[in-house]
């Protein structure tokens, strides 16, 4: 999908796949679809990026290397002179915190997701150039990277300095990125010193995540953000190499969480109290699912859990049909619910059949029905 459709509801937008996942695309996958993959990573390559150090504000450190961000439902006061403080307007994106380190790193982690997708499937090194140019900048070099914390993120003016939620700023769209990553290092195919330096800054940010009080409240949250939160830390582990360390613990974790979240209908009644209920239904699914779907590829199983049947069996005829029975006030791209519908099958076996709206530029058209149409069992155009 382009860049503007990507950065709309980021986390919905974006796939966790696992090696088996790029195998078969690698199979399946035309020159053409290829050759819209490439034209899509062209677009955004020529939006560019720019460096934490580069923005008109510095955060309240001081230091340029400090990543913020504003959070992006908060919007100046109408009742006050200064517009101070901000107030909430949920589910309503305000554009201006969009925009300087957010929109940056959103684009990083765009470049490098399908960078490391068609690395994987072509062996093209011009997409490995891509990846060491705009991480290392990023990442690595001393005059513009960022230093490992999200201390300044998702700041509210007027009320704080920076939200614990702010560690979704990455964990939404670097993250992916990052995994992306791990897939291509199992593979031989990163450089070593790119991969060392890469895991020296990640050692420090996971550090941060653990001990700073932004990083515990987030971990404790019982919603989609400390759904995410665990996502996160799993996806470093085994980027580090280190998920021998935490796999089981985060497994029983992962169970608290879907019985939890997940009531006795299937629905989950800590994300139907949004105005964008589906939306954000699916974000929680999706972080338990991938979750999952990690886990998974460390020897654990899903296939018999009631929980996420429940939930399958909830969410199904609403992603085939385009119905919702709850507040909903932003449209839905279908292609959010065809992505939890692949994880179903792929976790607990789940059948589904897909008729596929024609969408040549978006890549859950390219990737999705490839995937889909490529297990019998599973799906079918």
């Amino acid at each position: 999908m382009r860049l503007n459709n990507y950065f709309d509801e980021i986390v919905n937008n974006i796939y966790l796949f696992q090696a088996d996942d790029l195998e078969q695309l690698k199979a399946l996958l035309t020159k053409e679809d290829l050759e819209n993959l490439d034209q899509l990573l062209e677009e955004a390559i020529q939006f560019g990026i720019h460096s934490v150090v580069e923005k008109k504000h510095l955060a309240p450190s001081k230091n340029p290397h400090d990543y913020m961000s504003c959070s992006i439902y908060h919007w100046p006061n109408p009742n006050t002179p200064d517009g101070l403080p901000y107030v909430e307007r949920d589910g309503v994106d305000n554009p201006e915190a969009i925009h300087g380190d957010k929109e940056s790193l959103r684009t990083l982690a765009y470049i490098t997701y399908l960078s490391s997708i068609l690395l994987y499937i072509t062996g093209n090194e011009k997409y490995l150039d891509i990846i060491l140019k705009f991480n290392e900048f990023w990442f690595i070099n001393p005059e513009t990277k960022m230093n490992p914390n999200l201390r300044y993120a998702q700041c509210i003016p007027g009320v704080n300095d920076g939200e614990p939620g702010g560690i979704i700023d990455y964990a939404a769209s670097y993250g992916y990125a990052l995994h992306m990553l791990t897939l291509l290092n199992k593979r031989h195919l990163l450089p070593d010193e790119f991969y060392l330096k890469m895991k020296a800054w990640h050692q420090e940010f996971l550090s941060w995540l653990f001990t700073s009080e932004q990083g515990i409240i987030e971990g404790k949250r019982l919603n989609n953000q400390g759904s995410l939160y665990d996502l996160l830390i799993v996806n470093i582990k085994e980027f580090l190499n280190e998920e021998e360390s935490i796999k089981q613990s985060y497994y029983e974790k992962l169970l608290d969480r879907l019985a939890y979240q997940i009531d006795e209908e299937g629905k989950m009644p800590l994300e139907l109290v949004r105005t964008k209920t589906k939306s954000y239904t699916t974000m929680g699914l999706k972080m338990l699912l991938e979750s999952a779907y990690l886990l998974q590829g460390f020897g654990y199983s899903f296939k018999d859990n009631q929980d996420l049947k429940r939930a399958f069996n909830y969410v199904l005829p609403h992603y085939l049909n385009q119905t919702w029975e709850h507040m909903q006030i932003k449209e839905f791209d279908s292609y959010r619910g065809y992505y939890i519908l692949y994880l179903f099958s792929k976790i607990i076996n789940a059948e589904v059949h897909i008729t596929f709206e024609e969408m040549p530029m978006h890549w859950g058209y390219i990737l999705l029905k490839k995937l889909l149409k490529g297990e019998r069992k599973y799906g079918k155009n």
